[in-house]
This record gives C-alpha cells, structure tokens and sequence, in this order.
C-alpha cells in the first residue's frame, strides 16, 4: 500500500461570510491527523477540497510532490467516509467491499484474496453474506471502512467517524481505527468534535477554529501544552486563567494543569490559600474542586490517600512548581 506524503499550501477561500484559511500543513507518509474544531470550524470544508467535491488551486494540495488540487475525485485516488456509509443496502457484505475492486485489474484469486482480508480484517466474516441492510450501526461503519480500504486509496478522509454510534459501538470502532493506523499505515485525515478521539488515538492533532488552523502537532503536545488561550479553552482545559493568578507576568493568559497542582496543609507558609468546594474519587486520583478567589475555580488532581485530609469548606493551600506555569500566547494563527 503506497503511504504518501500530503501537502497544503495557503489553501482558502470565502464561503459567504465564512472565510476559510489560509491552511498550510505537511503531513508525512502514515500519518494519522485528528482534526478538531466546533461546528462549523471549517473541518468538512477542508474534506471536500481534498477529496476533488469543490476545486481550488492546483498547488494548494500536493500528494507526493504532485499538484492534484486540479483533479476531479476520481483521479486522485482518495477514500471518503462520511457518517452516512452510502453502503448499497441490497448488496451482501461481502458484495459491498467487492464493489470497488471491478476497478482494478486483479484476477478472480486476487480478488476473493483482498475482500477475505478486509472481512477478517474488519471483523466482518461471519456477516459477508448478510445484506448491508440489516447492519447494526457499528458494523455498518467498519463495512464503510472496508470498502473504502480494500482499493488501497492513497489517503483516507473520514468525517466523524465515530458519530451517531453508541457506547459499545463507539468502543468497537474506536479500537478498530487504531488497528487501522497500525496495520495498515494508511495516512488519513480524520474530522471530529470529540476531543478524547484525539487524546487516545496516539495521532497527530489540529485545532481547526473559525477557519484558521490555530495548532498542530503530537495530540499529547496540543493537549499538554495549547499555544494560545482560544486553543486551550476549546480543548476544556482547567485552570486557564490570567498569569498573574499564577505568579506570571501582567497582561499574559496561563495554564497550570490538574495533576500539577498540589495541595499543602493550611498552617503551610508556601503556597496560595484556597476554600475547598468539593473532593471527588475519580479512582486513580482525587478531584478537587478549590476557589482561592470568589467566582474562580481551580481544580487539582491529586494521586492516592489524600494526605492531608482536605474537605469541601476547608482552607487548603495550592502550590505548584514554576516550571509547570504553561504561558499562552495572544497570536491565535499558525
């Protein structure tokens, strides 16, 4: 399977009063990108241009060094899957992951190869002979998946893969993706609103707001270490806040993270007085929920026995060490 290169260069366009970009991005060979952003942030926008649906400037996209922003969809090579599926319903399984194939030049022996792969592959044996019509959701997805795979597309779009499914489902698939990233090696450009997909995909991350591309990098980076205020807040970050509330310097926003903070006893001389609002056990750690001033909230996540015990109407005291003050920057663009 060919693993390339993707490259977009000052991609955009005004959609209305929507002003998309300009985008700029190298994703390397097997990447796996999770774009997040709210509804409306642009992320299905940038799908469509991949995927040939709207046109745009031939250079502004690259695959391998090659200008395809030109090319219609079915000259580069590229797999959609949408939250629909757009199975064909009256087909088999099996059928559905073979439709793709009448394209290619396999023999029969090449062909019964691949759909048998893809149906073990997906977990899909034991229903190819089953018509895609009476699919439970999660299952309709891999098929989905499938069929966009088994043609070796040259990268993979997916629009909220993991949308409209429930729990187990949602599981299901989840776990299947990661199969995916790591048998397959496809590179692949997954949309979604739900941060823990990028969080627990081990994946490459953008926060994709307004338009504008505001981060990129390892999700654990993103998530650890958002460049400005606007990427925090939508990531739901806590304990982001002005510097100054964490000795930082005036006219700065600051993050400190949960795990960070740690809690002293009240008679302590460091640290900043805190009233306790509420202590939960989330199991591998406390949660604790403080207000060192009215109308702020700080939350600690504090590991093991709480030593000392805190409770909710309490004075504790918070420290934290400087070099867990994380300073966001005001520029919002990459």
């Amino acid at each position: 399977m060919n693993h390339p290169r993707l490259q977009i260069a000052q991609l955009e366009s005004r959609l209305g009063d929507f002003v998309f970009g300009p985008i700029s991005f190298d994703l390397p060979p097997r990447a796996w990108l999770v774009l997040l952003g709210p509804s409306g942030s642009g992320k299905t926008t940038l799908l469509r241009y991949l995927a040939g649906v709207w046109p745009c400037r031939p250079d502004a996209i690259r695959v391998d060094g090659r200008p395809i922003g030109h090319l219609p969809p079915e000259q580069r090579r590229l797999a959609y899957v949408a939250q629909a599926n757009d199975l064909f319903p009256h087909l088999t399984v099996a059928e559905n992951i073979a439709f793709g194939l009448r394209f290619m030049r396999l023999s029969r022996a090449e062909r019964t190869e691949r759909i048998q792969r893809f149906l073990d592959l997906f977990r899909l044996a034991h229903r190819a002979n089953h018509r895609a019509s009476v699919l439970s959701g999660g299952e309709g997805r891999r098929l989905a998946l499938a069929r966009a795979l088994v043609i070796e597309p040259r990268l993979l779009l997916l629009d909220e893969p993991l949308g409209m499914l429930d729990p187990n489902s949602r599981r299901e698939l989840h776990e299947c993706l990661g199969m995916i990233h790591d048998e397959l090696g496809t590179t692949a450009i997954h949309v979604t609103h739900d941060r823990e997909e990028a969080w627990t995909l081990d994946s490459l991350c953008g926060i994709l707001i307004n338009g504008r591309l505001l981060q990129m990098g390892p999700a654990e980076t993103v998530f650890r270490r958002p460049i400005s205020r606007a990427v925090a807040q939508f990531l739901g970050l806590d304990n982001v806040g002005p510097a100054p509330e964490f000795g930082g310097p005036s006219g700065r926003w600051a993050l400190v993270r949960p795990e960070h903070l740690r809690l002293l006893p009240p008679d302590s001389t460091t640290g900043v007085p805190a009233t306790v609002q509420t202590c939960r056990d989330r199991g591998a750690f406390w949660e604790i929920v403080l207000s060192p001033t009215p109308g702020r909230r700080w939350i600690a996540h504090v590991g093991g026995p709480l030593s000392p015990p805190v409770f909710p109407g309490h004075t504790a005291r918070v420290h934290w060490r400087p070099e867990d003050l994380w300073l966001l920057n005001d520029e919002d663009t990459l």
